[in-house]
């Protein structure tokens, strides 16, 4: 009876042994397998094609949302939401804001960075190209068609919030920055209102 305990002991016991020893095979060929898988190296946001294709896109929903019929007025705030980095959605609302405060006295915004100019038409881009400057800052160049007009543009591009967006638009052909030309009229109306309030402060007297 001993006997039979004690083999019956020694048959598990090497049963275990030869359980985990083909466990631990397993183990390593699994191991073995999973390092032979290619590792799929995610493309870096800066690659050129890819920019050139988000321009176009974001230009074909320009033309979309500028029908030629001129008394539909665009949206383009949703544009800029859609389309544009926080810092220059912040400088419009910015402008937008002073120009109410003035109401009367004149506006920024004569004409419109999208379609360059306060008419438009058929909107369509064309000589596309685009300048990497690092891994999350390009220039995008390119011809503006819009009515018979033909404007050269630069998108300067920030990668911001997993897409590539608008942080300004420089109009090549008339020499405009905007995103410049925002905070200089950001800042002259400022200083202004400083002078204004300043003289508001001075209370003049007669002397004899």
């Amino acid at each position: 009876m001993k006997k039979t305990v004690l083999l019956c002991c020694i048959f598990t016991a090497i049963v275990s042994c030869g359980n985990k020893s083909t466990s631990t095979a397993i183990e390593v060929k699994d191991d073995s397998q999973a390092e032979n898988i290619p590792v799929k190296e995610e493309p870096t946001p800066a690659n050129p094609e890819l920019i050139a294709e988000r321009v176009s896109a974001i230009y074909e929903a320009v033309a979309d949302a500028y029908p030629e019929i001129n008394d539909i007025t665009p949206e383009n705030d949703k544009l800029d939401d859609a389309f544009c980095s926080a810092e220059w959605n912040t400088l419009v609302q910015m402008v937008n804001s002073k120009d109410a405060e003035n109401m009367g006295k004149g506006s920024f915004f004569d004409s419109d960075y999208w379609v360059m100019g306060q008419d438009w038409g058929k909107i369509s881009i064309s000589d596309l190209k685009v300048d990497i400057k690092d891994n999350q800052h390009a220039n995008a160049d390119f011809i503006l068609h819009n009515l018979n007009r033909a404007t050269r543009v630069t998108l300067e591009l920030i990668f911001e919030s997993g897409e590539w967006l608008i942080g300004n638009f420089i109009d090549k052909s008339h020499d405009k920055d905007w995103k410049k030309s925002m905070m200089k009229y950001l800042e002259e109306k400022g200083k202004k209102e400083q002078e204004e309030t300043a003289d508001d402060g001075i209370i003049e007297y007669d002397v004899e």
